[in-house]
C-alpha cells in the first residue's frame, strides 16, 4: 500500500527535526535489514510476496511504476497443492487486486507479508533507486516469484 499520512506498523515514517535540519526514522529499535536497490531503465522485479517479512520502500529517485495487491494474497491460494490451479486462483486475484502507481522521489510504501509487489524503472538515470527495509527474517529465499522476466525460479 502506498503510505500517506500514517504508517501501520512494522512501518514507521517519522521526521525529527535537528537544528541543522532534519533526518527521516524508517524503523526504530526493530530487527530490520536495510538495503539500496539499484534497477536500470526499463527493468522491473519480481512480481513477488513473501513468506516472513513485510517490506517497506521509499522512493528515492523520480520514475516508477510501482504495482501492488490491495490485500495479501488468500491462505487458501497459498495452501492449494494443485499448481495449475493455483496459478489461475492468483491470477484472478490479480485481476481484482492489483494496483498500479507512479512512484517519485519521497513517495513511500509498505508491502505486509503475503502483499504481491513490483517495482519497475521508467526513468533515464544509469539506475533508479529505492531504500527497502525488510522486516521480519530476511532471507532470499523467502521470495515467491509470481512473474519473473530472467527465468528464476521461485524459491519457497
Amino acid at each position: 500500500m502506498k503510505l500517506k499520512d500514517k504508517c501501520v506498523a512494522p512501518f514507521k515514517s517519522e521526521v525529527i527535526h535537528r537544528p541543522w535540519g532534519h533526518f527521516g526514522l524508517y524503523a526504530d529499535n526493530v530487527i530490520s535489514t536495510s538495503k539500496i536497490l539499484y534497477i536500470k531503465p526499463q527493468e522491473k522485479l519480481s512480481l513477488q510476496y513473501h513468506f516472513f517479512r513485510s517490506q517497506y520502500y521509499n522512493i528515492l529517485d523520480d520514475r516508477f511504476i510501482i504495482d501492488y495487491s490491495k490485500e495479501p494474497v488468500p491462505k487458501e491460494i497459498i495452501d492449494n497443492p494443485n499448481e495449475a490451479e493455483r496459478i489461475v486462483q492468483l491470477e484472478e486475484f490479480l485481476k481484482d487486486n492489483l494496483v498500479t502507481v507512479e512512484a517519485n522521489e519521497g513517495d513511500e510504501f509498505g508491502f505486509h507479508e503475503f502483499v504481491v509487489h513490483r517495482a519497475t524503472y521508467i526513468g533515464n538515470r544509469s539506475y533508479g533507486r529505492i531504500l527497502d527495509l525488510a522486516f521480519g527474517i530476511n532471507d532470499e529465499s523467502d521470495i515467491f516469484r509470481i512473474k519473473d522476466l530472467y527465468g528464476r525460479e521461485n524459491t519457497k
